[in-house]
């Protein structure tokens, strides 16, 4: 990532965030930060807001705290990217210094209009929180316009404490907005809005509703159309675990079906999670140039203990992923760009593990792995990475559960968690093993794993702090074969 002086500019409240930027990025600890994902300069990063495309590149605002590594006041910081790898730091967007957001610059998304970039985020006052609108005609600076979406606009019955997270899309020549609520009940409710000007707006309809209290709101909804279908993400608070889905407190969701945007109602065919490990929240979406759906999210989770707070920094982005559906079912895979960065590739086939459970040079901590397994007859089988002396992290079948297992438990660092969450060491997802056979293509980035199972079927995130940065295979109760792997260093 280009640590890059940050030109003036802005409110100044983002000016004083800049240069506090300037001043302290000498003192972050690195010894645990990533190569090709998004994070903080200094302090704190969470949800992904205004992911787009405009004035010849990507941006992505994030929530930021500049002054310190935890949530606090929120600012949006920035970053342009011309292929979702490299990232390149801007000045910072949004500081809470205006007369409606004086307690934070909560998350939103951004809209390329008439030539101009516009921001729709939330605004926070005390315990009001309201929809307010800047703009930029350079896609750097950005002026307030003030709120758009009052709480006066709220329907009968929703608490204007908890309205939040604005994601808006066009469909004709209205735009539509979608924002998380909460009824008086502590039901869960994603709202729609309609504007034709993005200032403004009439209520269109409530799009979902959950009659359960044990849900909390809808955090960031998102909105786009793929292979004919509308696809709705939400994150939402206190999902009850079903099975091996929702095993984190605070959980991810997509919902295909269809929107009549004129009576606010989304008739929903299927919902599942959207991934199955431990660190991944608020996905926000973005539609590209060359017809792509890429997908960023949050690579961290709340109500946990974060390890690089003592380095300065927390939280950190997932490698953008290119969506599609197969089979009326979500399917991710990372950016084709980050293929431009492999080097020193390894290649192997026909391994039967048990021989050689290490290969050679197939080692590191920033690498990208491509392998399928046989899984024979073993009773478990799969891979250990950033393993050193007892420390490692696992990813491997299990027969007996026929889960995925993404095992973290060993890797030297204990991850405290939401009481009311099992734990943060081990999560599951269940895959085809069809032919008795399961491909797996990870990446690591000096503390991060991202495991895509069976091209994209299942993901799982979670972030790893170890010492290690060897990798082996193992197979027990039985043998297992390595069909083919492909190693490489991801270098940038």
């Amino acid at each position: 990532m280009k640590k890059n002086s940050i030109p003036a500019g802005g409110s100044y409240g983002t000016r004083i965030a800049d240069l506090y930027i300037v001043h302290n990025l000498a003192a972050v600890n690195g010894s645990s930060r990533h190569t090709y994902h998004a994070m903080p300069p200094v302090g704190w990063m969470n949800d992904p807001n205004g992911f787009n495309e405009a004035f010849g590149k990507y941006h992505l605002f994030y929530q930021f705290y500049p002054y310190g590594p935890s949530w606090d006041s929120m600012h949006w910081g920035h970053y342009t990217t011309q292929d979702f790898v490299k990232w390149k730091l801007e000045p910072t967007a949004l500081a809470p210094d205006g007369q409606d957001d004086r307690d934070g610059c909560f998350s939103g998304c951004s809209v390329v209009k008439d030539g101009k970039l516009y921001l729709i985020y939330t605004s926070v006052m005390g315990d009001r929180q309201t929809q307010s609108l800047a703009v930029s005609s350079d896609g750097v600076s950005f002026e307030k316009l003030g709120v758009v979406i009052s709480g006066e606009q709220l329907p009968k019955g929703c608490l204007k404490t908890d309205f939040r997270d604005p994601k808006v899309f066009k469909r004709g020549e209205d735009y539509y907005l979608l924002a998380g609520a909460l009824s008086e009940k502590s039901e869960g409710m994603i709202l729609l809005y309609r504007s034709r000007d993005l200032k403004k707006w009439e209520f269109a309809g409530t799009i979902r509703r959950d009659n359960l209290t044990t849900r909390g709101i809808y955090e960031c909804p998102d909105f786009f159309e793929l292979g004919g279908c509308d696809v709705m993400f939400a994150s939402p608070q206190g999902y009850r675990t079903d099975d091996w889905r929702y095993e984190n407190v605070q959980s991810s969701v997509y919902m295909l079906g269809k929107l009549d945007e004129k009576t606010g109602v989304f008739e929903k065919t299927y919902e599942d999670e959207i991934d199955g490990g431990f660190d991944f929240y608020a996905p926000q979406t973005m539609k590209t140039s060359d017809g792509r759906t890429v997908m960023i999210a949050w690579m961290q989770m709340w109500q946990r203990f974060i390890p690089t707070a003592k380095h300065g920094w927390a939280g950190a982005m997932i490698l953008p992923r290119e969506l599609s559906l197969k089979d009326g079912k979500l399917f991710q895979n990372p950016v084709r760009e980050i293929e431009r960065y492999r080097w020193n590739p390894v290649h192997f086939g026909n391994v039967i593990i048990g021989n050689r459970n290490e290969l050679t040079k197939v080692n590191g901590t920033k690498i990208e792995l491509c392998f399928t397994l046989d899984l024979g007859t073993a009773k478990r089988v799969g891979i250990k990475l950033y393993q050193g002396g007892e420390h490692d992290a696992r990813i491997y079948y299990d027969r007996e559960r026929d889960r995925v297992i993404f095992d973290r438990s060993r890797m030297g660092v204990e991850i405290s968690h939401d009481p009311e969450e099992k734990d943060a060491t081990v999560r599951s997802v269940k895959v085809s093993t069809e032919g008795n056979r399961l491909s797996m293509r990870i990446f690591l980035d000096v503390s991060s794993c991202e495991v895509f199972l069976n091209g994209g079927e299942r993901t799982m995130t979670g972030n790893v702090y170890s010492d290690g940065s060897g990798v082996a295979f193992f197979a027990e109760g039985g043998s297992a074969r390595i069909i083919s792997l492909d190693k490489y260093d991801i270098v940038v």
